[in-house]
């Protein structure tokens, strides 16, 4: 423990009081390893500044989580204000070395510590939110959907769609699917997130939101069999797609961009 410890400890509002360390300055400095000179110095600061630095500390805490979960953050702060309080007042902010802001790692530990405080649905679709600005932020995913960006206004390789045939599509890297216990994408959530199993495929697009696409269970499990080992036909006939309407379907997801069709009667 050093000096930084002990300051970030009285900013953080809760670890460590201002009064604690005037009514008990030498256990202060023994759980912190200070020296005379350290001590005296976290002492000559007035009680009152460290609160009002505390208070801004927090407040620039809650504007990093709320990067990575803008809409779950703004639900907990009217309903569950104190839940959020408790957070920003009695930790610090984690760092993380690849994140200088610090928001998705701050999401994921408010998500912990809110983990049977706040409705399970609510802490569900922070969790959605989460997944999203992840992808969003994905270097892989990026690169993919700049590449579709550019790509999807030249002629169709296949105009005659015959990789559906012959073809073997893949999810591309911009493309996620994930599942939920709860309705991430009910009209009303985050405010209400019915408790309704829910998959969806998550797409990073260039220069725009990352959207969503709620999948029924069908083409869910069509999308997880598009892995790059069996044919377009083949994986819509183990997903349980009707024969008739296997073709429309794949079509329908390669426009969509959730598909990459490759591979024709020539290869």
């Amino acid at each position: 423990m050093t000096v930084f410890d002990a300051l970030a400890a009285l900013l953080a509002g809760g670890p460590l009081s201002a009064g604690a360390l005037h009514d008990d300055p030498e256990g202060v400095r023994a759980r912190f390893d200070l020296s005379e000179e350290e001590l005296a110095l976290l002492t000559r600061v007035p009680d009152d500044a460290y609160a009002r630095v505390a208070r801004d500390v927090a407040a620039k805490h809650r504007l990093v989580v709320a990067q990575a979960m803008p809409q779950t953050i703004d639900e907990v702060t009217v309903r569950h204000r104190g839940v959020l309080d408790a957070y920003l007042n009695d930790g610090v902010r984690p760092p993380h070395p690849d994140d200088p802001v610090g928001a998705e790692r701050a999401a994921q530990a408010f998500l912990d510590h809110a983990e049977g405080r706040i409705p399970e649905g609510l802490a569900e679709f922070g969790r959605f939110e989460l997944e999203r600005f992840r992808l969003r932020r994905d270097e892989i995913a990026s690169e993919a959907a700049r590449y579709r960006h550019e790509t999807e206004c030249r002629p169709p390789s296949d105009p005659a769609g015959t990789w559906i045939e012959y073809g073997v599509p893949v999810v591309p890297a911009n493309v996620l699917v994930v599942s939920h216990t709860h309705d991430v994408t009910a009209p009303d959530a985050p405010a209400r997130v019915p408790r309704v199993p829910v998959a969806v495929a998550l797409q990073r697009v260039w220069r725009e939101p990352v959207r969503a696409f709620r999948l029924d269970p069908g083409t869910r499990d069509l999308l997880a069999l598009c892995d790059g080992t069996r044919t377009a036909l083949t994986a819509a006939a183990e997903a349980g797609a009707h024969p008739a309407r296997a073709g429309a379907v794949l079509a329908a997801l390669a426009r969509a961009g959730l598909l990459v069709p490759r591979g024709g009667p020539d290869g």
